[in-house]
């Protein structure tokens, strides 16, 4: 169990996402965004505090990671009006492969020999 030292930048950079991206969402919708810039934000800020409130389930940014490139994908073939889908779906195909490949080089599933 990580100590509570490794875990704090951990917290912050979650906490700082979760500011950002709902000050960003709010920002945006008051001043008449586009209504899928807004749920791309909106996304982004939920995956944020996914990660801050959910801390203590294992892999929980990978996980929610990937609903973000689901929606980063569809957000691009509807042909939104900014650059966020794009950030979405690599984020989303990085917690897909963190998801499957561990740092050791095993594959998610196979069993050490």
């Amino acid at each position: 169990m990580p100590s509570r030292i490794t875990e704090r930048p951990r917290v912050l950079l979650f906490s700082l996402l979760t500011v950002v991206s709902g000050g960003l969402t709010v920002r945006a919708a008051a001043r008449g965004h586009d209504p899928v810039q807004v749920l791309l934000l909106a996304s982004l800020a939920g995956y944020a505090v996914t990660g801050l409130l959910f801390q203590r389930v294992p892999n929980v940014e990978r996980l929610a990671a990937v609903p973000l490139g689901v929606v980063g994908v569809a957000a691009y073939a509807v042909g939104a009006p900014t650059d966020l889908p794009v950030l979405l779906v690599l984020l989303g195909v990085g917690g897909a492969v963190d998801l499957l490949w561990d740092p050791t080089g095993n594959v998610s599933g196979e069993r050490p020999e």
